[in-house]
């Protein structure tokens, strides 16, 4: 997930005409004008924590990796494993998996899921980091592979414990996908590519259809009364309960998988054989550890703790910053990340942040807040 653009808002997702029709309230995320909210960030957040919620996902880059002529897809594999620490060489088709990719100070250059189908790889980047991640792959793997940026394409998230319940009552295999996997099905005749994953820390799916069906595929979805529209606003505040990271707050170029508490995306194998770039740095760390971590920071008053905010210790030494934070719906308080040297993240750990001037009593928080509800094998 990657954080809102700065510039003007430049496209609209295949959804918008659907979302003016409900009322929704605009913001400028990325490049695209996307809904907010629709009957409010709580009351959307609290629906997917409770039973479902569907959020317009489309602004993400959807990338195919398809080999070239003679060229067979563990080639374009090992390319593509030269700039990403995960193992996608024993992803099996229909498998999914949350990926690194990394540059040679070890620095993230962006997150993503990678998808492996019989004949290609599938990508979904941050919609901020297409045009720079399109470079780095090209790169990589374009001499063995095309580098397709599928803008005919566009994705929805079903989200929340009764998304598997709505979804099956439409196609009933969906339920036997286990997170991280995916199947090919056909939804109100509309043929669709459906993932049990999502970033909100709940079970649910993500659907991916052509961008000329994906109202017709929402207004079916939004047809079963426990399935709430839900914005931005939600998915920012579900993700940061659930403990994720977003691109450009806890994680960025200069952050690296073991300074963001990411490690667990590097598998023995490729520790063992460590040929991505970056991999002398972030073997270092591995080895050595690091001097800041990321953590999670629960504030002791009801003033929520915003990005940027300082953290000091009680004695007045600056020992981190805070990168994302606001309201927690679900735990009903304040909830935060950021990074913090080593020596003082451990849980429990008291801290003051310096919020507009003023100074908040906080403690540092196991991460996440909210258990995460996959539904794995």
């Amino acid at each position: 997930m990657s954080e809102p653009s700065k510039s003007r808002t430049t496209k609209l997702s295949p959804l918008d005409p659907l979302h003016r029709e409900r009322g929704a309230k605009f913001a400028s995320f990325a490049g695209f004008e996307l809904p907010m909210s629709f009957d409010g960030t709580i009351s959307e957040h609290l629906a997917t924590r409770s039973q479902a919620g569907l959020f317009d996902v489309s602004h993400m880059g959807i990338v195919d990796l398809l080999p070239k002529s003679g060229c067979p897809l563990s080639t374009v594999i090992e390319c593509l494993e030269s700039i990403t620490p995960a193992s996608i060489g024993d992803l099996g088709v229909g498998g999914l998996r949350y990926a690194l990719l990394t540059n040679d100070q070890g620095g993230i250059v962006d997150d993503l899921i990678v998808s492996r189908y019989q004949d290609r790889l599938r990508l979904v980047l941050n919609a901020s980091r297409v045009e720079p991640d399109i470079r780095v792959l090209e790169a990589a793997v374009g001499s063995h592979a095309q580098v397709n940026h599928r803008e005919d394409l566009a994705q929805v998230a079903l989200q929340g414990p009764k998304a598997v319940d709505v979804l099956s009552a439409l196609v009933p295999m969906v339920a036997d996908l286990t997170f991280m996997n995916f199947g090919e099905f056909s939804i109100d005749g509309i043929d669709c590519s459906v993932s049990r994953s999502g970033y909100t820390g709940e079970d649910g799916f993500e659907l991916v259809a052509p961008s000329i069906d994906i109202v017709q595929l929402a207004e079916k979805l939004l047809g079963d009364n426990t399935v709430a529209p839900c914005g931005l606003g939600a998915r920012d505040s579900l993700r940061l309960e659930a403990g994720l990271c977003l691109y450009g707050h806890e994680i960025d170029e200069t952050i690296t998988p073991i300074e963001a508490r990411l490690a667990w995306t590097i598998p023995r194998r490729r520790r063992e054989h460590p040929t991505f770039a970056g991999a002398e740095f972030i073997m270092a760390q591995l080895s050595n550890g690091v001097q800041r971590t990321r953590v999670g920071i629960s504030s002791l008053t009801r003033r929520p703790i915003r990005d940027g905010a300082i953290l000091r210790t009680e004695q007045g030494l600056e020992i981190g910053a805070v990168t994302s934070g606001g309201f927690g719906p679900s735990c009903d308080a304040p909830v935060a990340m950021g990074y913090a040297e080593r020596s003082f993240s451990q849980p429990e750990t008291s801290l003051v942040a310096e919020v507009r001037g003023k100074e908040v009593p906080c403690r540092i928080h196991s991460l996440p807040f909210i258990p995460h509800n996959y539904i794995r094998n």
